[in-house]
C-alpha cells in the first residue's frame, strides 16, 4: 500500500521535529489537517489503514513518544480547564444527537470521548476495548451490548476494524471484566432495560443456563460471551418456554448473578413455607394446581431436581408439561426413564414477589437441586 508506506515515512519525519506526542498525533490525524486523514479520506480506507503493518508502527512512534515527553505534559500545557474548539457543523449536529441519544449534556459526552481517547493511548489493548465499546454502546451498559444479538457483532467489528485479534468470546470477556473492574465509569450514564412477562421465561433460561454448566462445564459469563454457546442458550430456553427473543432469555439469565444478594433473609427464613405433596408428573391434571402464586419443587424420589417460584403455579406446571411430553422435564434436560419426577408446591397467595423470590434462593441454597443455578452468597 504505496499511500501507508508513505504516512510512515512522513511519521518518522514528523516525530523527530515535534515537541511532543500530542504535536505528532495531531499533524497524522487532526480530523480537519491530519495528513492520515487527508490520505485516507473515506471511513473504508481508513479501517482498511488502521489494519496495516505501517499503522503498527506509527503507533509505536507515538507509544515512544509518550514516553519520551510524559502522557500528561505531552499532551498539553497546563490550562484552566476551558478552551474552545471549533468544529464543522456537521460534526457539532452529531455530537449533540449522540449526547441526546445518551441522556447527557454535550460538554459531559465530549470530556467521556476525551478521556476514553486518552485510556486508549495509555493503557493498550484496553483502550482499544472500551473506544469500540463507546462507538456501538448505543446507550446502553456494556452487558446489554454484550448479550444483544444486534449490538453485540457492531461491538464485535469495530473491534476489529480497530486492529484487535482475538476471538468473539475473548473480546467479549475483556469488556465484561473492564465493567467489573470499573473501566467504565468515565462514561455517560446508560439507558435502563426491562424486560417484561419474565415470569413465562426466566425458569427456562435458568435451566438452559444449568443445562450448559453440566455439559460444557462453564460459567454463566462465559456462555453469555461466546456468541456460539450463548446460541445454544437461546436454543434450549426456547424449548422449555418458546415465544421470545434471544435478548429476552439472556437478560433472564444476566439476573441470576444477582440472585444471591439477599434482602430481608432473615426474616423471611423464620417462614418458609413447607413444601406439599402433589403427586407424579407423568399422571398429574394440571386442574388439580392451585391457579396463583407460589414456590414449587420437581424431585426424583426424596432428591430436589428443580425449585422454582411463580406468578401462576398451575400455568407454569402446564409450561413444564407441555415441552416434556408429560413427565416433566424433557429428555435432553433430565432423563424420566425409570425415575419418574415428582411435584410439590406451595401455594402463597398473598405474599409479593420478591419475597418470594427471597424465598426461592433460601430454598436453592438449603436443598442444593440439580439443575438450579447455583446462588453466592453477597
Amino acid at each position: 500500500m504505496d499511500k501507508a508506506r508513505a504516512i510512515l515515512a512522513r511519521a518518522e519525519q514528523l516525530a523527530a521535529e515535534c515537541t511532543t506526542w500530542a504535536d505528532l498525533s495531531n499533524a497524522l490525524f487532526d480530523p480537519l489537517e491530519g495528513e492520515a486523514i487527508h490520505a485516507f479520506p473515506s471511513a473504508e480506507e481508513r479501517a482498511a489503514f488502521r489494519k496495516t503493518q505501517e499503522y503498527q508502527q506509527i503507533r509505536m512512534l507515538l507509544e515512544k513518544k509518550m514516553k519520551e515527553t510524559g502522557l500528561v505534559a505531552g499532551a498539553t500545557p497546563l490550562k484552566s480547564g476551558k478552551f474552545i474548539v471549533r468544529v464543522p457543523r456537521s460534526l457539532h449536529a452529531a455530537l449533540e444527537a449522540e449526547a441526546q441519544e445518551e441522556g447527557t449534556s454535550l460538554n459531559q459526552l465530549v470530556v467521556a470521548k476525551l478521556a476514553l481517547r486518552l485510556d486508549t493511548l495509555k493503557d493498550g489493548r484496553i483502550g482499544v476495548i472500551l473506544q469500540a465499546f463507546a462507538e456501538t454502546r448505543h446507550g446502553f451498559s456494556a452487558d446489554r451490548v454484550i448479550v444483544d444479538p444486534e449490538l453485540n457483532p457492531q461491538f464485535l467489528q469495530r473491534c476489529r476494524e480497530l486492529g484487535l485479534t482475538g476471538t468473539d468470546f475473548e473480546l467479549n470477556w475483556e469488556l465484561m471484566n473492564a465493567r467489573k473492574n470499573g473501566d467504565l465509569s468515565g462514561l455517560p450514564k446508560t439507558k435502563r432495560y426491562t424486560v417484561h412477562e419474565r415470569d413465562y421465561f426466566d425458569y427456562a433460561s435458568e435451566l438452559a443456563v444449568r443445562h450448559l454448566q453440566r455439559t460444557e462445564g462453564v460459567s454463566l459469563d462465559h456462555v453469555l460471551c461466546d456468541p456460539k454457546l450463548a446460541a445454544e442458550f437461546d436454543k434450549c430456553a426456547a424449548q422449555l418456554a418458546p415465544g421470545f427473543s434471544p435478548l429476552d432469555y439472556r437478560w433472564a439469565a444476566l439476573g441470576l448473578r444477582k440472585a444471591g444478594r439477599l434482602q430481608q433473609a432473615s426474616s423471611v427464613e423464620r417462614n418458609l413455607p413447607a413444601f406439599h405433596e402433589v403427586g407424579e408428573l407423568a399422571s398429574l391434571n394440571p386442574e388439580r394446581i392451585p391457579d396463583g402464586a407460589g414456590l414449587y419443587a420437581i424431585l426424583n424420589k426424596k432428591d430436589y431436581i428443580f425449585i422454582g417460584q411463580t406468578d401462576n403455579l398451575r400455568r407454569r406446571i402446564e409450561r413444564h408439561l407441555e415441552v416434556s411430553g408429560h413427565l416433566g422435564l424433557p429428555s435432553w434436560l433430565w432423563d424420566a426413564r425409570g425415575q419418574p419426577l415428582e411435584l410439590s408446591i406451595a401455594s402463597t397467595p398473598n405474599l409479593s414477589k420478591k419475597t418470594r423470590e427471597v424465598m426461592e434462593i433460601l430454598l436453592v441454597r438449603e436443598h442444593q437441586p440439580v439443575l438450579n443455578f447455583t446462588r453466592q452468597a453477597a
